[in-house]
């Protein structure tokens, strides 16, 4: 994340921030907030209808209308000549119900979680379980 961004200027006041994974759903509105500045435009929500709300765990305000929030608190900021970087503890993680398994643990496949692509400028879900982890790579710890 940038450092003239207005979210970051907010999560070094408060030393808290969430971060919410957007699906499918909501690959309209997860891209406008990625392009609207708050520096510019301070009516982000109301244009999306969207509503914030504040965290019970950390100082920073849930997007309401995502189905998976991270809730963190600041715990270091790395900055060199190439990057500027904002690292937090996440203190809770918080799911809609139709998003998890039986287990009670977020389903990627169930979630349909964007990804993007800054080659192709496109948005991707995830969801397709190709392995294992600790898993696919196993026979290659026996050579």
């Amino acid at each position: 994340i940038d450092e003239e961004h207005k979210t970051t200027q907010n999560l070094l006041k408060t030393k808290a921030f969430t971060v919410a994974l957007a699906d499918k759903e909501h690959m309209d509105v997860a891209d406008f907030f990625g392009i609207a500045t708050g520096n510019k435009m301070n009516d982000k929500f109301e244009r999306t209808g969207y509503t914030a709300v504040k965290s019970e765990f950390v100082n920073a305000p849930i997007i309401d209308e995502f189905p998976v929030v991270m809730e963190c608190e600041l715990a270091e900021v790395s900055e060199t000549e190439s990057f500027y970087c904002i690292v937090g503890k996440i203190i809770n993680t918080a799911a809609e119900e139709r998003v998890l398994s039986e287990n009670g643990k977020v389903d990627p496949s169930k979630l349909q979680a964007l990804i993007f692509d800054q080659f192709q400028h496109g948005y991707y879900v995830s969801g397709e379980q190709v392995g294992k982890a600790w898993n696919a790579g196993a026979s290659l710890m026996k050579k």
